[in-house]
């Protein structure tokens, strides 16, 4: 979709319908690390006094959103080809829709971006916006940072990844993150919250022969959690540890083998895992 296109579409979206159907937009947060989800909870409310279908007409999508980056600058979705299926609203009846926006546009550049979702109501052939939200996609404190190599085994053997640790605040705590991108061709193919990271915690790190990241990191008193990540943004997984005395480390031996020193496994669980899709698997399909 070309600018010009996409700037009559806004204006369209400017000229939004009365209220025969509310729609709302709730982002949890406003500032993200680059390269992180970020999870938009459409909401839209039936006010019709009837039955309403909602549905794609003469190339209008029903559900979309609209973007702008900075002031003035809309933004497009990867594909103008997406399809949703026709979902019927029941009078008084309210549905919601959790997307991931970064599958879906591309807002993985530094910056602030103002998010409308835009429900169009092939009825009064407009679209219906919900109140903006501003949120900011920055960068992170980076705490480690190293280059490795695509092994002969996994896809994209003989690229070049790069492997960073980063430190990112949220409301309530500072936060672990990783990330995996290939620096050259600007592509990230994972950012993953780790956990709380304690200010001063411990942190230990090494790759496998596969070149797999081990991390270990200080979530708690004594209290450990062990991640790990595949060089092509693979999510592997969490286990928890305890060290009551010392400082525990990752370490490769050389046989090939990793071992976890000055630490026990924990029966323990891990707090739940991120649910990060990789970017080259964005779908050309909004999810339900």
């Amino acid at each position: 979709m070309n600018r010009h296109a996409i700037l009559i579409l806004f204006a369209g979206l400017l000229s939004a319908a009365h209220a025969q159907i509310e729609v709302g937009l709730d982002i949890k947060r406003n500032i993200f690390i680059r390269g992180e989800p970020i999870e938009a909870a459409v909401t839209i409310r039936n006010l019709a006094g009837k039955d309403v279908m909602l549905a794609d007409s003469e190339g209008e999508r029903w559900f979309g959103f609209q973007i702008l980056k900075g002031q003035e600058n809309p933004i497009g979705p990867f594909s103008g080809e997406y399809k949703n299926p026709p979902q019927m609203l029941l009078n008084g009846g309210t549905m919601r829709r959790t997307v991931d926006l970064l599958r879906l546009y591309p807002v993985n550049e530094y910056g602030s971006y103002t998010v409308r979702a835009a429900i169009y109501f092939h009825e009064t052939g407009k679209y219906i916006t919900s109140p903006a939200v501003k949120i900011e996609v920055s960068e992170g404190r980076r705490l480690w940072s190293q280059t490795v190599g695509v092994p002969a085994t996994k896809e994209g053997a003989g690229d070049y990844h790069v492997v960073s640790l980063l430190t990112f605040p949220h409301p309530k705590e500072l936060v672990l993150y990783v990330r995996v991108e290939d620096a050259k061709m600007g592509t990230v193919f994972g950012t993953y919250p780790l956990g709380r990271f304690l200010g001063g915690g411990d942190l230990s790190q090494e790759f496998d022969r596969e070149n797999t990241l081990h991390i270990m990191h200080l979530v708690g008193p004594s209290q450990y959690l062990l991640s790990k990540i595949g060089v092509n943004g693979e999510w592997y997984g969490q286990t928890m540890w305890q060290s009551p005395k010392g400082r525990p480390s990752v370490r490769k031996k050389e046989d090939g083998r990793m071992v976890i020193v000055g630490a026990t496994r924990s029966s323990e669980k891990p707090p739940p895992g991120p649910e990060v899709p990789r970017l080259s698997d964005r779908p050309a399909m909004l999810p339900k």
